[in-house]
């Protein structure tokens, strides 16, 4: 069976989305919730690609680290961050 990534994931896929989120909070990582792993996998690993398997989806699912999902994120903030004025991080530093 094939999935077009165009379209909405089927609900069984979510829901081994969500289960990759609880596993990763059951090792002790609590702030990489289900929202993170899509998008992780929408914009690295499935960035060029319109349709994959059944398989290889849940294999692309089941066979995701931590590091993966946290370098991914680690990026994404560095470049909101490099997009911002140093007013906008005025709360951060001390007076």
């Amino acid at each position: 069976m094939e999935i077009n990534l165009k379209n909405n994931l089927p609900l069984d896929i979510l829901f081994l989305i969500r289960i990759k989120a609880n596993e990763f909070k059951t090792e002790g990582v609590q702030d990489i919730n289900a929202q993170d792993i899509k998008e992780y996998l929408y914009q690295i690993k499935w960035k060029n690609t319109e349709t994959l398997s059944m398989c290889d989806v849940i294999n692309d699912i089941m066979s995701l680290r931590f590091s993966e999902v946290f370098d991914y994120l680690k990026l994404k903030v560095i470049k909101e961050a490099s997009s911002m004025k140093i007013d906008d991080f005025s709360e951060l530093i001390a007076k």
